[in-house]
């Protein structure tokens, strides 16, 4: 607790953009509708990319920030499924980007949590789309508690509750969405 403390006491600029990011990552499972979840995560995404960027953690930015430009593709894949080649295209940039900005342990960590927010983001059904979104939140907490960003543990911490509170809510929400994956994918 004392090195979050000193990295937020260090940072104001990483501070605000881990609090924007936080208001995001936390909103995101309020929503019912799919494209709504996704709108939030990227506003979540962009901020914790300035946000780990000014603290110097690379791997994590450039995860956050390609997940964001990955996000839009899926937003449009709904109503256009050939453009899934885009989404699938992005995945060995991630890849790469792991492995160039490799910093240990957090960089696994990133990877890992950008691998099942990618999964996620490729459904249609919202249940899906939540449980993987979901499944991705405690490898960022580790990761936050490893680098020491405060923000970023809140958010998970408040993400987990909020979304596994919608997940038990789920059968009183109304899903419309097509229960495979993304057509071809």
């Amino acid at each position: 607790m004392q090195r979050m403390l000193a990295v937020l006491a260090a940072n104001p600029a990483a501070d605000g953009a881990g609090l924007i990011a936080m208001v995001c990552f936390i909103a995101w499972p309020l929503f019912q509708a799919r494209s709504m979840m996704l709108i939030a995560y990227i506003g979540n995404n962009l901020c914790f990319a300035l946000h780990y960027a000014l603290l110097g953690h690379w791997t994590a930015a450039a995860m956050n920030g390609l997940m964001s430009v990955q996000t839009v593709v899926a937003i449009m894949l709904v109503r256009q499924p050939r453009l899934r080649w885009a989404y699938y295209a992005l995945m060995p940039v991630l890849a790469l980007a792991s492995v160039v900005t490799w910093q240990g342990v957090p960089s696994f960590l990133a990877a890992a949590a950008t691998t099942l927010s990618t999964i996620g983001r490729m459904q249609t059904n919202d249940v899906i789309l939540r449980v993987l979104l979901l499944a991705a939140t405690p490898f960022w907490a580790v990761h936050d508690l490893i680098i020491g960003s405060f923000p970023g543990l809140i958010a998970d911490v408040l993400s987990m509750a909020t979304g596994a509170t919608m997940l038990l809510r789920y059968p009183r929400c109304a899903d419309r969405s097509d229960p495979r994956a993304i057509e071809g994918s």
